[in-house]
Parts: structure tokens; C-alpha cells; sequence
């Protein structure tokens, strides 16, 4: 027991020992984070509107991303021209809108998504906020 106990203090939360990888290698590019607020920019519960939790915006707003680069033979997903990712989003919340009506949650007049940034510098830390999209609750869903 000794033994683990001297090993584990001697290992630390090094990679690949670490169950927590994603920290092993920390970089100064800004961590991204996306978020839905109501049309006055207030803050809304996903999990209680859709049943989805909020990473799960950005699971799908990637794998809608890697099927246009896919479907347009692009390099990566840094190649989608911005009028294209704008589309992209504005699917992506209609989708979240959608699961909403059926679940019978009561929306806003308009939903907006926005992505968080935070930024590490020499001060510490700071958040940036950018809307990528948004969609009125009450025009009907697009396909």
C-alpha cells in the first residue's frame, strides 16, 4: 500500500495516468462554452426547456459542421464560409426550439445562442461573449 501511495504522489495528474487528459496539456487559445439566452440576452435552462444539457449544443453544432466540410469537400471546419456557419447555428437552435415545443416547455419570442470565451492572460482571467444565431419562437421551425 506504501508502495501506490508513494507511486501516486510520484505520478501526480500526469497524462497517462490521469483520468483527466484534457488538463494535461493546457494552451493559452481561448476555451469556448455555448449557452441559450432569451431575446433580452437573460440566461435560460437548457436541460429544463429541451432535456439536453448545454455542452450538447456544441456536440451538435460540430458534427452538423463536419458533414458540410464533408459534404463540401472542404479541409476543415476553419474552411466554412461565415454566412454558412450562421446557417449552421440557426439549424442547430431551431433543432433545440423544436425539441422544446415537444416537450411542451413555454419559450421566449426569440432564443438566442451565444458562445462564451474565456481568456487567459497575464492579469488572469476574462470572458468575451459572441451571438452566433438566433431564432423567433414564434415563426414556425424551418426543416
Amino acid at each position: 500500500m506504501a508502495l501506490i501511495a508513494a507511486l501516486s504522489l510520484t505520478i501526480r495528474e500526469n497524462y497517462p495516468f490521469s483520468h483527466f487528459p484534457m488538463y494535461g496539456n493546457p494552451n493559452s487559445r481561448p476555451v469556448d462554452y455555448y449557452f441559450l439566452t432569451d431575446g433580452s440576452g437573460e440566461p435560460l435552462p437548457v436541460a429544463a426547456l429541451t432535456g439536453e444539457t448545454a455542452p450538447r449544443i456544441k456536440k451538435r453544432m460540430i458534427t452538423q459542421e463536419l458533414k458540410y466540410v464533408k459534404d463540401h469537400h472542404l479541409k476543415d471546419r476553419a474552411a466554412i464560409p461565415p454566412e454558412n456557419l450562421t446557417e449552421i447555428r440557426t439549424r442547430v437552435l431551431s433543432g433545440f426550439v423544436t425539441q422544446a415545443r415537444s416537450r411542451g416547455s413555454s419559450l421566449p419570442p426569440e432564443i438566442q445562442l451565444w458562445k462564451g470565451l474565456i481568456h487567459q492572460h497575464n492579469q488572469g482571467y476574462s470572458e468575451s461573449f459572441e451571438q452566433e444565431a438566433a431564432v423567433n419562437t414564434a415563426a414556425p421551425s424551418p426543416p
